[in-house]
């Protein structure tokens, strides 16, 4: 197969299906701008001639630097007269010969094969998904296929790890029009810990229905539109905040008890004990973490847990978590 030059105007790069064969993601091109400029194209891209019209294959981000650059001709080599599903498998080998792929990366790959097999999640998972190192279950299909309804100023947090497969995988149960905003609110600037998004997404979920109103029309309550206002806070300060008031808002007996809670344990907190009561208050253990950076710190620990004892403070946490159970 020879190389041929052509020009960059015959390849499709507006039509809604221009990037059929392509699983790139994110497609700018960034610093290979600079790198043909100063060393001029290394490697030529791969193009298929399907429909008058030539499709890229392979090599999107240097089709781009080139056109970038105003090129109006590229080296390419041109497959003809090869299947659909051909070109994708070329595409496909190409990229997992490669660098490891993102997760948005992956989700294309899936979209692809999803459309041209026309659902098949047992094929997919018998044939792509070793590809593509995930795991080979119709769940873990379905989580990636998934992506593409994920927001788009969201899908590069998915690109580059900042979010996982498992974070997005959460906002499925929501109604299409309220994931838009569940991800703006949970995942914005602070990334939220998986099981932090779990206990987030389960209690907005379930105030939402208790009050009859679209997931939306919750985040749009006064409170909790302050707390992405106010610009003295941190994003981790943000997230605690909406935490707390979800809980809050519905277990209102919980938080009662968290906040009797926490007052107790605050004398032992200036000593650097730190007590916890189980999850939920379903039990009756306590944990103590005692932190301490020289002995005098533990002898002075060991004093103030001695001075609780006295003042009758344990029995009284006790009698909390009691209450709680009961």
């Amino acid at each position: 197969m020879r190389i041929e030059n052509i020009a960059i105007a015959e390849i499709d790069l507006t039509s809604p299906v221009w990037d059929d064969f392509v699983f790139t993601y994110p497609l700018d091109p960034g610093p290979l701008v600079e790198s043909i400029r100063a060393v001029e194209l290394q490697q030529p891209i791969v193009v298929a001639e399907l429909d008058e019209k030539y499709k890229i294959v392979i090599g999107v981000r240097r089709l781009l630097a080139c056109k970038e650059l105003g090129w109006k001709k590229i080296p390419a080599l041109v497959r003809r007269n090869e299947s659909r599903e051909q070109l994708l498998w070329l595409s496909l080998q190409e990229k997992a010969g490669g660098r490891p792929l993102n997760a948005m990366e992956k989700s294309r790959v899936l979209q692809r094969f999803a459309i041209l097999w026309h659902g098949d999640l047992d094929r997919m998972q018998k044939e792509i998904c070793p590809l593509l190192d995930i795991p080979p279950t119709s769940e873990a299909v379905e989580t990636y296929l998934f992506f593409k309804e994920f927001p788009e100023n969201r899908q590069d947090d998915l690109a580059t790890g900042r979010l996982t497969p498992q974070h997005v995988e959460l906002l499925r149960p929501l109604r299409p029009e309220d994931r838009p905003v569940a991800a703006e609110k949970l995942f914005g600037d602070y990334r939220v810990s998986l099981p932090q998004t779990r206990e987030m997404v389960d209690n907005i979920s379930s105030l939402a229905a208790r009050d009859g109103m679209p997931v939306a029309e919750v985040f749009e309550r006064p409170a909790i539109k302050e707390i992405f206002v106010k610009e003295d806070w941190t994003p981790r300060q943000r997230a605690s905040q909406l935490r707390t008031y979800l809980q809050h808002e519905r277990f209102p007996r919980l938080s009662e008890t968290e906040e009797k809670f926490a007052q107790l344990a605050e004398p032992l907190a200036k000593h650097k004990i730190s007590v916890r009561p189980p999850r939920f208050f379903e039990g009756n253990e306590l944990t103590l973490t005692l932190r301490a950076a020289e002995a005098d710190e533990v002898s002075t620990a060991v004093a103030a847990m001695q001075e609780a004892t006295k003042r009758g403070l344990w029995k009284k946490f006790f009698a909390l978590l009691q209450e709680e159970e009961g």
